[in-house]
Parts: C-alpha cells; structure tokens; sequence
C-alpha cells in the first residue's frame, strides 16, 4: 500500500478538524436519573389523585405510601443501573444485570405478597376482564413518558447494546409507574396483580427494547 503525501495528510487533518465539535459531558448515570424524577413523580401523583385510589385507612401508611415510596426508589436505582449500562466502558456485566432484573421482579412479587396479606381483596366477579385490561393499559400509558425520558438520556451515550438498555429503562419506567398504580387499583389479590400490573411491566421491558433499538438507529 502506497503512503499518502504530505499533502493528502494535511487535507485529511483538515478535514477532522472542520469536523470537531464540541459535546457536553455526560452526568453521572444517578444525575441522570434523578432527572427522569419528576416524571415519575408526577406519574404517580396522577395515579393515586387523578385516576382515583384505594382506602388508605384499611391500607395503612407503611403498605400504602411506605411500600409504594420504596418501589419508586428501587425504581430509580434500576434506571440509574441501565443509564450506567448505556455509557461503553462502564456497562455492567451479565451477572449484574440478570440481579438487578431479578431484583426487580423480586420485589414486585414481594410488595404483592405483603398488600395482600395487608388488605387482601378480589376481582368483582364478572369483570375480571375489565380489572385486568384496566391495569395492563394504564400502567403502560403512565410508564410511557417516563420511558421516552430515560430512553432519550440513555441513547446519548450510544450504548453498544441498545436493545439492553431500552429493556432495562422499560422495565425501571414500569416499577416506577406502578409504585402509584399499585395505589389506584382496588384488587390486592396476587393472581391479579401479576397476572396484569406484572404483565404491563414486561411488556414494557419489551417496548424499552424496542424503542432503544430504534433511538439508537435515529441518534447514529
């Protein structure tokens, strides 16, 4: 292969330098959650005070606001952790992120078990259908502005796996809107809980996957 001239070497350093800008530094991964927070913040305010909620006096203050309090930080810390996932060169390790998912899930699954034992309650007979599309729907509509947030902080990073983070940022914008909706819906009963409010949070795990996929795609 022939060397390039002198001349050819001067064009091309000029070419780069034309091309240089300048980019702002990112935010430490718990910076940049913290500022997804009043979005989930204000998801939850309208799922207990705009949607309508449970009876607090039979609920009671540690599994009513104590319980969903501890599921929106968790929720924050799982954005934090996929936020740190999206920068190269700082992204977690398999192992990491199968506990953080697992984490996750665990303490949904917990918080379902003490509600119940708390104040269990059941779906009205006859509109089972009804209770469980309520809260797959609501749940997903509630997580989605908090979804394109993060989605959009993450992707900055150019993450080299894209699909990852988009489902960790799914699944952190989920526990986080169901923090409040876990307050709005009347059913306690695990089989429901699970089986709808757990569903909305996978399928936005897999919307997460997806957008990040596609934002990653549009940012490069």
């Amino acid at each position: 292969m022939t060397e390039p001239d002198g001349e050819t070497k001067r064009r091309v350093r000029e070419m780069v330098a034309r091309d240089l800008k300048p980019v702002r530094p990112l935010l430490r991964p718990g910076r940049r959650a913290l500022l997804v927070a009043p979005v989930a913040a204000a998801a939850v305010g309208y799922a207990v005070f705009g949607y309508g909620h449970r009876d607090f006096d039979r609920l009671g203050l540690f599994a009513g606001w104590g319980v969903s309090a501890l599921q929106w930080i968790a929720g924050l810390l799982l954005l934090g952790a996929a936020l740190r996932h999206a920068v190269p060169g700082r992204d977690l390790s398999r192992r990491s992120i199968t506990a953080t998912v697992s984490g996750a899930i665990g303490l949904v699954v917990l918080v379902t078990v003490v509600t119940y034992a708390i104040e269990p309650s059941e779906v009205p007979p006859g509109v089972a259908f009804t209770f469980w599309w309520e809260c797959v729907k609501w749940p997903m509509a509630l997580a989605a502005p908090i979804l394109l947030v993060a989605s959009l902080l993450a992707m900055r990073a150019l993450p080299a796996q894209p699909g990852v983070v988009g489902a960790l940022c799914g699944l952190a914008a989920g526990v986080l809107a169901d923090s409040g909706w876990r307050l709005a819906c009347d059913v306690s009963a695990p089989g429901h809980v699970l089986g709808a409010h757990g569903v909305a949070i996978l399928l936005l795990a897999g919307v997460g996957a997806v957008v990040g996929v596609f934002v990653d795609a549009v940012r490069r």
